[in-house]
């Protein structure tokens, strides 16, 4: 009788991690050209601060996706990409000229 409830009670807490791992989400990598300062950027609604280590992975939500850095106190969306579920795509930024450009992988 403890041995059923015992397993009855782990199938539920299982199918309950499994409930919470439905989220779609993917992530997304930012690297940064060595030498290129840069501007501050924006993933969507949040700050990404690369600016020590020349690189970040974050998570992002599964669908569209704007990157976007800040000048004179407007942000300027420079690359759109699609996040896809369990992925990760990887956004590289350089500079040409004054403002950065980004070429995708993934």
């Amino acid at each position: 009788m403890r041995r059923r409830a015992a397993t009855v009670l782990l199938m539920l807490g299982l199918g309950a991690g499994l409930a919470a791992c439905t989220e779609d989400s993917g992530y997304v990598e930012i690297k940064i050209a060595p030498g290129f300062v840069v501007p501050p950027l924006m993933l969507g609604s949040s700050r990404v601060d690369i600016a020590k280590r020349g690189s970040a992975i974050l998570r992002q939500r599964a669908g569209p996706a704007t990157l976007a850095f800040e000048r004179e106190g407007r942000m300027i969306s420079f690359c759109e990409f699609d996040v896809r579920r369990n992925r990760i795509v990887t956004v590289a930024i350089t500079a040409i000229g004054r403002d950065p450009r980004c070429k995708l992988q993934g």
